[in-house]
């Protein structure tokens, strides 16, 4: 993530694949490691084979180490683009449904006590809103061919595809509310055609999206703000938001002091065996300007359970000696009507 610097105290965080991801050095092993040495067959029967790690070192633990630090720079290879906007709650006891509970219309009011008055208590509405927490999980598979060519070389490429898979269905859990929401003409703001360049156009858009969702009078929506974009338009948008002087716009607003993330997310791709799975990100001149100021009750993300892996046994008709299994438990809640300005970005 990078920090922009603009006048006063304000930053402007640009968040993109590229500014997050990094590339942590291979995991090495030990100069003529055979992994034959080390692990014994103990089972074979109805089809499945159970191996176990032998020897008076501590090889095995060695060995899920250097797993779990694979699966880890997978992930980092393919960061979290979505924090900014949700507020995460890490609880190994939440429910199968979690009940999403509201302020009510009127939020939170103080009033005055008088002599002899009585404190009025906030109370918490029921609940209309369940969120699901569902079971993601994804296998990893060891070879017998592994073992008996030594083909260490190849088990980081298979482990870290196995984390970035993870964080893109991440991304695209938590994007997809905003990008498969119906907005209507509340929720709307079409590409100004104001000013002489593309740049100035565009901040007036912005503008525009900011006045619209800051006067809505069912769903005020004041900022701060995270704008979702698309790759094609991220520079463009990131020009328009600088508050520096440049060719051709004489004038600056006030409303880019309000947006206090860029966001590039253009979805994500893979593919396992013979199963493709492609994640759609934001089409392009098309942005979410996405309100911060309430998003403890509009953008909540569950976590029971983070990513842990699960050793099993093999299968012997397959020549698989080992399976890991990774999973998680977590369910993403967001209501786009009361925080999301949908934007048409100008093109020329």
């Amino acid at each position: 993530m990078q920090a922009k610097q603009l006048s006063g105290t304000w930053s402007l965080n640009l968040i993109t694949r590229e500014t997050r991801s990094f590339d942590k050095p291979w995991a090495s092993s030990q100069p003529g490691l055979r992994l034959q040495d080390h692990l014994r067959i103990i089972e074979q029967s109805a089809g499945r084979t159970v191996v176990e790690f032998i020897g008076t070192d501590d090889f095995a633990a060695q060995w899920h180490d250097r797993q779990r630090y694979e699966i880890e720079a997978g992930r980092d290879q393919e960061p979290l683009l979505y924090t900014p906007i949700y507020n995460t709650i890490s609880d190994p006891s939440l429910p199968r449904n979690v009940a999403v509970y509201t302020l009510g219309p009127a939020g939170v009011i103080f009033d005055e006590v008088t002599e002899g008055g009585d404190v009025r208590f906030l109370t918490v509405s029921d609940s209309s809103n369940l969120v699901p927490i569902k079971h993601y999980a994804v296998g990893v598979e060891y070879s017998k061919d592994l073992v008996i060519y030594n083909e260490l070389w190849n088990l980081p490429i298979i482990e870290r595809a196995a984390g970035a898979a993870f964080n893109a269905l991440l991304n695209h859990i938590h994007f997809a509310p905003f990008l498969n929401a119906t907005y209507t003409a509340a929720n709307q703001t079409a590409a100004s055609a104001v000013g002489d360049t593309l740049v100035e156009k565009t901040l007036r858009t912005i503008e525009d999206a900011v006045a619209n969702a800051s006067t809505d009078t069912t769903n005020p929506r004041r900022g701060p703000y995270a704008l979702l974009v698309s790759s094609n338009n991220f520079f463009t948008v990131e020009r328009a938001l600088t508050e520096v002087a440049q060719m051709g716009l004489t004038q600056q607003s006030s409303a880019v002091g309000r947006v206090q993330h860029l966001i590039a997310y253009d979805g994500w791709g893979g593919t396992r065996g013979k199963k493709s799975v492609s994640y759609p990100g934001v089409t392009a001149n098309t942005a979410y300007l996405i309100n911060l100021a309430f998003r403890e009750q509009d953008h909540q993300s569950y976590e029971k359970q983070p990513l842990q892996s699960t050793l099993g046994g093999g299968d012997v008709t397959r020549f698989v000696l080992e399976q890991v299994v990774f999973d998680a438990y977590f369910g993403v809640y967001s209501n786009p009507t009361a925080s999301t300005e949908e934007i048409t970005l100008p093109t020329s």
